[in-house]
């Protein structure tokens, strides 16, 4: 088992045996991410066993930003004063349910 963590590449990465238990992440995978990463709305990157392209864990990136007036005044006091600012929004990170337990969720939270 070679992993290896890098982009969705539609075109070489298996998504159709990817199954973490929720419909709605699965069904995201096989049929919608194709379209965000076309339309730029997240990034989506891959666990993936070398050398079959199998997926085993993904996760989504997207733009983000956070009203400074949500936070908590102490800690807004010591960022640069505009009214939002710029983060990064962790969408999901399903593990394909025979991957559980083995530590890739960690994995991909590290990288």
């Amino acid at each position: 088992m070679v992993l290896k963590i890098e982009p969705l590449d539609s075109r070489r990465d298996i998504r159709t045996e990817f199954c973490s238990g929720q419909d709605s992440l699965d069904n995201y995978l096989c049929k919608q991410v194709s379209q965000d990463i076309k339309k730029r709305v997240s990034t989506v990157f891959v666990l993936i066993d070398e050398p079959d392209s199998r997926i085993l864990a993904y996760y989504t990136l997207s733009a983000y930003t956070v009203d400074i007036t949500v936070l908590d005044e102490a800690f807004a006091k010591r960022l640069p004063r505009y009214p939002y600012l710029p983060a990064m929004l962790l969408g999901c990170l399903p593990l394909d349910n025979r991957q559980k337990g083995q530590g890739f969720g960690e994995l991909m939270l590290l990288r």
